[in-house]
């Protein structure tokens, strides 16, 4: 009813400042998604306000990420899950493992964890050389296998196996970083045991260095 009377005034903006907080989960997506369709259609500007990462990658075209009234970054749904730019950002939108590296050949860019070498997709600054750097990779973007050409490959031991149904959530550590990656669950194939060795295989472009000071 509330959505219906505003409608109504034919509004230039729109916003909605947590209007799904107060609802269980399965009535959040059916709104969630009612209210994004009543937008197409109507063509509202609509600035929609929650903390609910989901809900706010799945109805934007565009998303604000704020920190204590201060913008961290701006951009698309996937800019801003794919291509983090700030510690902040990292650790409020999803799941993703953070590592401390230093950079050995910014040319190349060579950085160094726990003595194993990664490299980006893409040059880094001269002046980083020898500087620690921040990464950042998805666990979605880590896959379980041999070192492969062309891909980064980090050795280390499995600290935690946790099943979770149709994903199996695996915790490593590779120095001081832990890094959790999931892989689907098969049915047919044991789960890895606590202290057992794995390679952990992730394509240079997946591994994201953040800005600095960030």
């Amino acid at each position: 009813m509330a959505l219906a009377r505003t409608f109504a005034n034919k509004p230039q903006v729109l916003l909605l400042d947590e209007p799904l907080s107060a609802l269980d989960a399965k009535i959040r997506v059916s709104l969630r998604e009612d209210i994004r369709n009543l937008q197409r259609e109507l063509g509202i500007t609509s600035i929609f306000v929650t903390h609910d990462q989901e809900e706010a990658l799945s109805i934007s075209d565009r998303i604000v990420v704020m920190n204590e009234g201060r913008v961290e970054q701006i951009g698309t749904p996937s800019e801003i899950y794919n291509f983090p730019r700030t510690r902040f950002v990292v650790s409020f939108v999803g799941t993703l493992n953070l590592l401390s590296g230093q950079v050995v050949d910014p040319a190349s860019g060579k950085i160094v964890v726990g003595g194993q070498e990664l490299r980006t997709s893409h040059a880094l600054d001269s002046g980083d050389a020898g500087k620690q750097r921040m990464l950042a990779v998805r666990p979605e973007a880590i896959m379980l296998e041999a070192p492969a050409n062309g891909r980064n490959t980090l050795a280390a031991p499995v600290e935690e196996v946790n099943f979770l149904g149709a994903v199996v959530r695996i915790k490593t550590r590779v120095d001081q970083s832990v890094i959790l990656l999931d892989v689907f669950n098969d049915p047919n194939r044991h789960l890895l045991e606590r202290g057992q060795p794995v390679a952990l295989g992730f394509s240079h472009e997946n591994l994201r260095v953040l800005e600095e000071g960030a």
